[in-house]
């Protein structure tokens, strides 16, 4: 009997600490910078986005959002693979509110290093009709499917 409890507790044991000991995926998506720019004919949010942990994001996303009462939101990714979209209005308004882009995996390559990864996402849109009230501002928010370590740095915002 005390042979069969001993071989029980040494295969709990074992199985226990294979499965501690198995390796755990982690990036650091990232917002690096947002900026806007106004003009007489539109509104431009440029967006820098890094990955700065020792794994790859799998099915990395940012969405950009844009400011109120916009119109004629297209974007486009560069430095990498990726393309934007954007969801059709909703209610009466007809106004288009955010971009979502797809990046699909983001290499790991942090900032200031020599395998330094960034990629450049630019939205524009149609200048805001919401009035003086209102100034024109943006946001990113990027995530992805691999467990993010350090959450604080996924969002940041212009104006």
């Amino acid at each position: 009997m005390w042979k069969s409890i001993f071989t029980a507790l040494i295969a709990g044991l074992v199985v226990q600490e294979s499965a501690l000991g198995q390796p755990v995926s982690s990036a650091d998506v990232n917002i690096v910078s947002v900026t806007g720019a106004v003009s007489a004919k539109d509104f431009t949010c440029t967006v820098v986005i890094n990955n700065q942990n020792d794994d790859d994001a799998q099915d990395a996303k940012v969405i950009v959002l844009m400011p109120l009462q916009v119109k004629g939101v297209h974007g486009h990714v560069s430095g990498g693979p990726g393309h934007c979209w954007v969801p059709p209005p909703q209610g009466a308004s007809l106004y288009e509110e955010y971009a979502i882009c797809e990046l699909g995996a983001l290499p790991q390559g942090a900032l200031g290093t020599p395998n330094q990864v960034l990629r450049t996402i630019t939205v524009t849109s149609d200048p805001s009709t919401a009035g003086a009230n209102y100034p024109p501002s943006c946001g990113a928010f990027i995530y992805s499917a691999v467990g993010d370590i350090d959450k604080t740095n996924n969002y940041k915002a212009w104006k």
